[in-house]
């Protein structure tokens, strides 16, 4: 996806402390294999290695976060077994998973992103001698295909996910589909030096607290350094939106909650932090595709 500069408003946006906000729980890390379905409706044959292609959400209650995002954003769900498959019109865009609290913790949701890599097997051995750590696999996935559940020295579960099907093509982000990933991080530099190392990322410096990755001469996703540690080490999604300010009152009347509002940080009218009725973090963005340009290496 070529994502414009004028995403710099979404970039320099937040700062993110905050009180309060419902801790993550961590994914198991039990070894194991799963069967999910493909990541596209079809098989494309494209391998598009350091892309974003995927979101899945881990909740404690698939009802109620179904009820919520299709509340929100107008998606649709189709069961396929214990998987919800999430669809904004007729594509397909993402999944939902059951997750069960630990003992005596209760289960905060979570977003989940894969990015595509050519090979499981031969990034995840190079996951531990970079600074980071494998929390699941290398497994099968089914019709999915591969895939390894990773950290960064940061923290930030990542999957690494060699699809079977093939990566879906990269298309300019609709209105209430994915726009945008980015990690939160009180270190920067070694998040970065993972990265980059791990996925072949480029990268530059926007301003002291932010970096774009890129490869291919395009921004992949960004790193955003903040202060508090009780909200760094985690990758947050961002949906591209008409406008985020219509939808906060519906966000928090469905059970979310509002973090931070247009226009709250640094003048910024264009975007939004918010959580599901779940607790999972998402950030709203109003991002015009007439805008685009290509960020170079």
């Amino acid at each position: 996806m070529n994502v414009p500069r004028y995403l710099l408003s979404l970039i320099l946006l937040l700062p993110l402390m905050l009180a309060g906000c419902a801790g993550m729980n961590g994914v198991s890390n039990s070894a194991g294999e799963y069967s999910l379905p493909p990541i596209t409706t079809s098989p494309t044959g494209e391998s598009r290695p350091g892309a974003f292609v995927w979101h899945d959400l881990l909740t404690p209650d698939v009802s109620a976060s179904r009820e919520y995002y299709a509340g929100l954003f107008g998606w649709t769900f189709r069961e396929n077994g214990s998987y919800t498959e999430i669809y904004l019109g007729e594509q397909k865009i993402g999944g939902m998973l059951p997750i069960k609290p630990g003992e005596g913790k209760p289960a905060a949701a979570q977003w989940l992103a894969s990015v595509s890599v050519a090979d499981v097997n031969t990034t995840a051995s190079q996951v531990a001698d970079s600074d980071g750590r494998i929390i699941n696999g290398p497994m099968d996935l089914g019709a999915r295909g591969r895939g390894v559940l990773i950290a960064g020295p940061s923290g930030g579960h990542l999957l690494l996910l060699q699809s079977k099907s093939g990566d879906p093509a990269d298309i300019p982000p609709a209105v209430n589909s994915w726009l945008w990933n980015e990690l939160w991080t009180t270190d920067l530099q070694p998040a970065v030096d993972f990265y980059a190392g791990l996925l072949g990322y480029q990268h530059k410096t926007v301003q002291d607290n932010y970096v774009i990755l890129s490869k291919g001469g395009q921004w992949q996703a960004g790193i955003h350094k903040i202060q508090d540690k009780a909200f760094a080490g985690r990758w947050v999604p961002v949906v591209r939106v008409a406008d985020p300010q219509p939808l906060l009152d519906k966000a928090e009347s469905l059970g979310g909650k509002v973090w931070v509002r247009p226009g709250e940080s640094k003048g910024r009218p264009d975007a939004a932090l918010i959580s599901d009725n779940q607790g999972a973090m998402v950030i709203l963005q109003r991002w015009s595709a007439d805008t685009k340009s290509k960020e170079a290496n």
